[in-house]
């Protein structure tokens, strides 16, 4: 099995000493307010943090942006707005989708969101809850100022994903499922199984962690030797990381696996329960994109999938695309041109 919970791989990876890291909405943004300088300025690219329950949640836009004093907004805002959210765990959702915002942020506006435990986000203050988790990115995009949206999830995110259409209908307008998890009686003991081995290695890593005198430590030893301690960028077919993502790569990994990811595993088997016999309205159109590898190495991968669908509604769309679970890792082209099909047929 490839993968369903995306640490997984990076834990498998932090025990052989190579640890790599773990496993939309459409919207138009008049203005955002945000923390930015009084210069104007216009920009492709902009990392702010808006305030949920007290707490900061790291947001990153991309595309065409105006930039000026406590304001930002798309300089399109007809243009429809991708808001992006990571699988399990991902120890930088930011840069993990980095090189699919920048293909897609010419047809879109690009709005990737870091929960709280996630990429440079703070810890969560409450359970992490499928209703807390929908409740927290609610607020997100309300400080945004986003009021109507396509969401595009990545495995763990479409069972939140798909709660969130119910919970929030007014904000979804379509959806992107990037080999999303889904709910199979037939691979349950095998999801168990893998919690299990997914918390053990989140108690290998904070020892880990432990063992230096401060975070900042820990931090410098990771600049200094990335590769020894598994902290290195993703290897994406077709696109290469500046030198520059390293530092804010370093920064998210020295906090990952952290006790707010290891409370939303531990919440795992109820969360997939609340998608248990759960299928996409009719009238929502959806984007379904699985990666050829589960399918390969799972039959219940596809079949579950199909289960969420109604093809006969006409808005519900499933594809197999080459490649593993991070399908834009290894098939960025294949999944760029899957989703701007979708977005002219649907004329967003």
């Amino acid at each position: 099995m490839e993968v369903i919970f995306d640490m997984k791989v990076n834990f498998k990876r932090f025990f052989r000493g190579m640890i790599a890291m773990l496993s939309i909405f459409t919207v138009m943004i008049a203005s955002i307010p945000v923390y930015a300088n009084e210069e104007t300025l216009n920009v492709d690219f902009c990392s702010r943090y808006v305030t949920v329950n007290d707490q900061k949640m790291h947001i990153v836009l991309y595309g065409d942006i105006n930039q000026t004093g406590d304001e930002v907004s798309f300089s399109n805002p007809e243009k429809p707005t991708l808001v992006m959210l990571p699988g399990l765990g991902e120890v930088s959702p930011h840069l993990s989708f980095k090189p699919l915002a920048q293909q897609l942020d010419s047809s879109f506006n690009v709005v990737i969101a870091e929960p709280f435990g996630y990429g440079l986000s703070d810890l969560a203050t409450t359970t992490r809850s499928v209703e807390n988790i929908n409740s927290d990115l609610n607020q997100a995009l309300e400080a945004l100022n986003i009021e109507e949206c396509i969401l595009a999830v990545h495995s763990i995110s479409g069972v939140y994903g798909l709660n969130f259409v119910y919970e929030y209908p007014e904000k979804v307008k379509g959806f992107i499922s990037i080999d999303n998890t889904i709910y199979d009686e037939a691979i349950q003991d095998e999801l168990e199984m893998e919690q299990a081995y997914m918390l053990d290695a989140i108690e290998s890593f904070d020892s880990l962690r432990n063992s230096f005198p401060s975070i900042q430590d820990f931090q410098l030893a990771l600049s200094e030797n990335p590769a020894e301690y598994g902290a290195t960028l993703p290897e994406i077919i077709g696109y290469t990381y500046p030198e520059s993502d390293m530092e804010e790569y370093i920064q998210a990994y020295s906090l990952s696996s952290n006790a707010t990811i290891k409370d939303e595993i531990n919440q795992m088997n109820q969360s997939l329960l609340t998608i248990k016999d759960k299928k996409f309205p009719d009238s929502l159109p959806v984007l379904a994109l699985l990666s050829a590898d589960n399918v390969q190495n799972m039959p219940a991968w596809e079949t579950g999938h199909r289960n969420q669908l109604n093809f006969e509604s006409g808005n519900h769309e499933l594809y197999i695309l080459n490649g593993s679970h991070y399908i834009w890792h290894t098939n960025l082209s294949g999944i760029i041109d899957h989703i701007e099909d979708w977005q002219a047929s649907h004329n967003f």
